[in-house]
């Protein structure tokens, strides 16, 4: 079988190394393979272009070497290090100038405002009921704050729209208060403000209290320890005029800690150039617990296509200081004194339709315009000169959270930007708890949004404060 084997592979051919060995020499044929493959080698090796570097190009080479490996270290370096944010406003109170130094306290709520016509980079701030509060020298060489006064209502004041440019100085400058006003045309009897300008830059009632308020048992608001007030719900420029239009709610505050009864919602036009309040309307009004709140409760004015657009919130259960469910609704009204001042000419978004199509005559057929809402309260802005379209913050807790959202126009649809909460903190006393968070275009970037809020433990006893949020 090995014989085999052997003679069917025949004769292996041996190779130079070899033949060496045994003293042979090469055949001619395999001396000029040999010589073959050499030649081929040296033809592929002379086809090899040489570069050949000038003394500067050699300068070059290094140079770009040289950048690139500062490059890598710098990636590498850099790859696990976080991106710092940008700085935004910092918790801070908007003053006014009695309060500069620092034995007067304004423990005022709300906080609406609107650039001022007429008088660019000025902007109007409209507050609710305005306690103030001064240092009392105490016998032992200390100080403490005493209640000086108490304005029910409303106060305002005006001043600098924005401190300065850098993100964590976008805070209104220190504010001016404004007198009460002159009473125009058409101003009802009733709401007038007390007569009397402020005394020397003191705060003084803005908008006046109503009148005819009773308590659920049908008494006189004031029985009991308690209070008529107008407290504003918005402000915004009225397209093509000098003047503001201010919306408020009526309320009944009940003494001791009773609570507040909506009793009616107003419009009235203020003119900042001369002082004066006209034109003021309630539009609904009276006690009656059946007629939905939606036609009570409404604010944060916007004008967009010839209406005048108003939005407002109802919790209809709380849960552990938050609005567990609600409702977001929504009315307008052409956008002229003639039609925002007669009820009939109110239409309230729909989401079921029906003869009148997405917007109904009747207040009660309103339903949210965003699912899922839990609004303790709502506010409302055109921010367009902030680089954002119409902004909706939406207060969701008495702890101050909240949740923002976007519409390219007042009927829809709202997206949700972002969610937060706003650094209120324990105080002391009555109403004891964080609200009125405010949207503020004017103060507002395209990379921040300014929000204004109660604070119950900021000055003497709560102050409104603002702050930044990115977005």
């Amino acid at each position: 079988m090995t014989r085999w084997r052997a003679r069917a592979e025949g004769p292996r051919r041996r190779t130079t190394d070899e033949r060496e060995a045994r003293n042979e020499r090469p055949s001619e044929e395999g001396r000029g393979r040999v010589q073959a493959a050499r030649r081929r080698r040296e033809t592929q090796q002379s086809n090899i272009p040489v570069v050949q570097w000038s003394p500067a190009g050699r300068r070059l080479l290094g140079g770009l070497v040289l950048l690139i490996a500062v490059v890598v270290v710098l990636v590498i370096a850099t790859a696990g290090t976080p991106r710092t944010p940008p700085a935004t406003l910092p918790p801070t109170p908007v003053l006014s100038g009695i309060e500069r130094s620092g034995q007067v306290s304004l423990a005022r709520d709300c906080g609406y405002s609107a650039p001022l016509p007429g008088a660019s980079g000025r902007s109007l701030w409209l507050f609710c009921d305005t306690p103030v509060w001064v240092r009392k020298p105490g016998a032992q060489g200390d100080s403490a704050w005493s209640l000086k006064r108490f304005i029910t209502g409303s106060t305002a004041a005006e001043g600098q729209a924005v401190a300065g440019a850098s993100p964590v100085a976008r805070a209104p400058g220190l504010l001016s208060e404004v007198s009460t006003p002159r009473l125009g045309v058409s101003f009802t009897a009733g709401g007038a403000p007390a007569s009397g300008a402020a005394a020397r830059g003191s705060p003084a009632e803005f908008l006046g209290s109503p009148g005819g308020l009773v308590t659920t048992f049908g008494m006189p608001c004031a029985d009991g320890g308690g209070y008529a007030a107008s407290w504003a719900s918005g402000v915004a420029r009225v397209p093509s005029a000098p003047y503001l239009l201010v919306t408020f709610t009526n309320y009944c505050v009940l003494g001791g800690s009773g609570g507040f009864l909506p009793e009616g919602f107003g419009l009235a036009e203020y003119d900042p150039a001369t002082g004066t309040l006209s034109h003021e309307v309630t539009v609904f009004s009276g006690l009656d617990l059946s007629f939905d709140p939606s036609a009570k409760l409404l604010g944060s004015p916007v004008f967009s296509g010839g209406y005048l657009y108003l939005f407002g919130p109802t919790c209809t259960a709380l849960s552990s200081g938050r609005c567990a469910t609600g409702t977001l609704f929504e009315a307008r009204v052409p956008a002229s004194p003639a039609s925002w001042g007669d009820p009939l000419s109110y239409r309230w978004w729909t989401s079921g339709g029906g003869p009148f199509g997405p917007w109904t005559p009747n207040p009660a057929a309103a339903t949210t315009i965003i699912a899922g809402a839990r609004p303790s309260a709502v506010s409302v802005g055109d921010f367009a000169a902030a680089g954002h379209q119409l902004v909706l913050v939406e207060q969701t807790s008495i702890n101050g959270a909240f949740t923002v959202y976007q519409s390219p126009g007042p009927t829809g649809p709202w997206t949700k930007v972002r969610s937060g909460r706003v650094a209120c903190r324990s105080g002391t006393g009555f109403a004891n708890f964080c609200r009125a968070i405010i949207g503020h275009p004017e103060l507002s970037t395209p990379t921040q949004l300014v929000l204004s809020y109660f604070d119950p433990a900021a000055g003497a006893r709560g102050h409104v404060m603002v702050a930044g949020f990115r977005w």
